[in-house]
């Protein structure tokens, strides 16, 4: 593994690459794209490790605006700046000459499938796409995490944005709200339970998963969508991998549903959401590999 920064712009990219552990002078190379919140030491890097055992080369990163990666302000969360960052791996990658820049693929756990989703659809020299947990950062915003809110009531979240914006630009301090839960009360749905165990315990916490979305973003994820046109432009083989008993799982079921059946889908019957981020049922994203 090294430490790698790739240029996107102005605005640095913090990576790890891992080389495959078997001979060859090129090898197919995998992107995987961090959940929201996460940063590329957490469940990004343990796909990374151990998809570089069978012969991928692999690529994780912290997204623009968030960990070791430049973009101001930090703590951002932009849809648009989170899938162009997808392409600006790929144009690393190409460049590599022990790549071989015809089979590159994106890897996208959580948000992070989200986002994949929406960079594969726009950038065809994905040749294939992998999600895991998968969630589209705009639906799980507009209609809650168990799709039972009503988006209409989302409204004031804009009005909010924008009182805040105003007043950090006549000098108040940036405003954040948590990804995940620092609380947890009965009301608290169990897949976000499993979240707060793993990013706010030792079991996976880092010092740059700082929990923290600035109030700005709101405005951006809301109106984001990234299953919008996949039904016409999402052309590569898709795999999807998911937890039946995940609350998350409308997500994957939904896109299959928008592109007319993914090329493979595993439901593990008794999977939850976090179950695919370092417990057991990983494996069942390896054995698939």
């Amino acid at each position: 593994m090294s430490a790698i920064t790739i240029q996107k712009g102005p605005i640095r990219l913090a990576g790890l690459i891992h080389k495959p552990t078997v001979s060859g002078s090129k090898f197919p190379a995998l992107i995987i794209v961090h959940p929201g919140g996460g940063v590329k030491e957490q469940t990004a890097g343990l796909y990374a490790k151990n998809l570089a055992q069978k012969g991928f080369v692999t690529v994780c990163y912290d997204a623009s605006h968030q960990g070791e990666s430049g973009g101001e302000p930090h703590f951002l969360e932009d849809p648009s700046q989170r899938v162009s960052d997808v392409s600006s791996v790929v144009d690393y990658l190409e460049k590599l000459d022990y790549v071989d820049s015809d089979s590159i693929a994106v890897i996208g756990i959580c948000a992070g499938g989200g986002y994949a989703i929406a960079a594969a659809k726009i950038d065809h020299r994905l040749k294939a796409l992998a999600t895991i947990s998968m969630v589209n950062i705009g639906d799980s915003a507009r209609l809650g995490w168990d799709a039972d809110e009503d988006p209409k009531q989302k409204v004031g979240a804009f009005d909010m944005a924008a009182k805040q914006v105003t007043a950090e630009n006549n000098g108040a301090e940036p405003a954040a709200a948590p990804y995940v839960p620092p609380q947890l009360d009965d009301k608290t749905p169990a897949d976000m339970k499993e979240a707060h165990d793993y990013y706010l315990t030792p079991r996976a916490r880092h010092p740059r998963a700082c929990n923290k979305m600035l109030i700005r973003s709101f405005p951006l994820v809301l109106n984001f969508d990234a299953f919008h046109l996949a039904d016409l432009y999402l052309t590569q083989p898709t795999l999807l991998i998911a937890g039946g008993k995940a609350g998350s799982l409308w997500h994957t079921e939904k896109l299959d549903k928008l592109i007319g059946g993914a090329t493979k889908k595993l439901i593990v019957p008794d999977g939850t959401h976090m179950d695919f981020y370092d417990q057991e049922k990983i494996q069942a994203f390896f054995d698939f590999a």
